[in-house]
């Protein structure tokens, strides 16, 4: 039987600026993992570089990485229509009930830096 298990969390943008010097400055710490541009917008999808056990201290550490950007790409970071946390979880049998705290103090910083949240979850594989 397959287990319920947190995976990771993607910090995902969306911009209709540039949001390179952002992207470049979040890249020092995390791993891009997808970053395209065209002539109406621009994408990015960007994950923890770190050991993380929990959304929490994911969100957390992604936050420091963005509180730590440079103007110009903060700038950017307002700029974003999409702002947004996705916390990914494998699904599964087991255990019976599975949860995953997120405190308070993390959601208040999430909201300070206008970001949301996100689920997705992740089908068992045959």
């Amino acid at each position: 039987m397959s287990e319920i298990q947190f995976l990771n969390v993607d910090l995902e943008l969306e911009s209709k600026q540039d949001i390179s010097a952002l992207v470049d400055d979040l890249k020092k710490n995390a791993m891009v993992l997808h970053y395209d541009k065209d002539d109406y917008r621009h994408l990015a999808r960007i994950e923890a570089d770190a050991d993380v056990v929990s959304p929490d201290k994911a969100i957390n550490h992604l936050c420091e990485l963005i509180e730590s950007c440079s103007k110009s790409a903060l700038k950017q970071w307002l700029s974003c229509s999409k702002r947004t946390f996705d916390i990914g979880f494998n699904s599964g049998a087991e255990p019976k009930c599975f949860s995953q705290p997120i405190s308070a103090d993390t959601l208040l910083r999430i909201s300070a830096i206008g970001a949301g949240i996100e689920i997705t979850i992740y089908p068992v594989e045959s």
